[in-house]
C-alpha cells in the first residue's frame, strides 16, 4: 500500500493603496529601508538583514499567529520608485511597492501574491476570509504608523 499525501496550498492576492501627504521620494526611501520597518509598523515585530539584499521579518497582526517571512530584493528602482521582493518561508511569492506623486503628496500602491502551504495552507483554506481580514488590519496598522512617522519633523 502506497500512502499519498496531498499538500494543501492557498493563494492570496493582496492589494492596498496608501495616500500620504509626504513626497513620493521620501515615502519611497522609507519603504526601501525595510530594516527599519519595525520603527513605524507595529505588526512588524523584528527585521534581520542577512546581507544588502536579503533578510527576514517576523510579523504578527490581530490573529495570534506569528509568521517568519524571508525576502530577497529583486528590484530597487528609485527613479521609477519601484520595490519588489521575492518571499519565502511562511509564504512564498512576491510583494511590490510602487510610489507615485499625487496631489499634495503621493500614493503608495502595495501588491502581494503569495501562496501558503502545509498547516498554514490548511488553516488558510478553512479561514481564508479571516486571513484576508488579518492582512487588511496589518496594512491599516502600517499606513497609520507610516503616516505618523512621516509627520514628525
Amino acid at each position: 500500500m502506497v500512502a499519498h499525501t496531498v499538500e494543501v496550498v492557498t493563494d492570496f492576492d493582496f492589494r492596498s493603496e496608501w495616500v500620504l501627504t509626504a513626497s513620493a521620494d521620501r515615502v519611497y526611501d522609507m519603504l526601501a529601508d525595510a530594516e527599519n520597518y519595525s520603527l513605524w509598523w507595529p505588526q512588524v515585530r523584528r527585521v534581520r538583514m542577512f546581507d544588502a539584499d536579503s533578510g527576514s521579518m517576523t510579523i504578527r497582526s490581530v490573529v495570534p499567529l506569528t509568521l517568519d517571512v524571508f525576502g530577497r530584493r529583486e528590484v530597487e528602482d528609485p527613479v521609477a520608485r519601484l520595490l519588489k521582493v521575492n518571499l519565502s518561508g511562511a509564504m512564498t511569492g512576491w510583494s511590490r511597492w510602487t510610489v507615485r506623486p499625487s496631489g499634495i503628496g503621493c500614493v503608495a500602491d502595495f501588491r502581494q501574491e503569495v501562496t501558503v502551504s502545509g498547516a498554514l495552507g490548511v488553516a488558510a483554506r478553512v479561514a481564508k476570509p479571516v486571513f484576508e481580514w488579518n492582512h487588511a488590519a496589518m496594512m491599516r496598522g502600517g499606513y497609520r504608523g507610516l503616516s505618523a512617522y512621516l509627520s514628525v519633523p
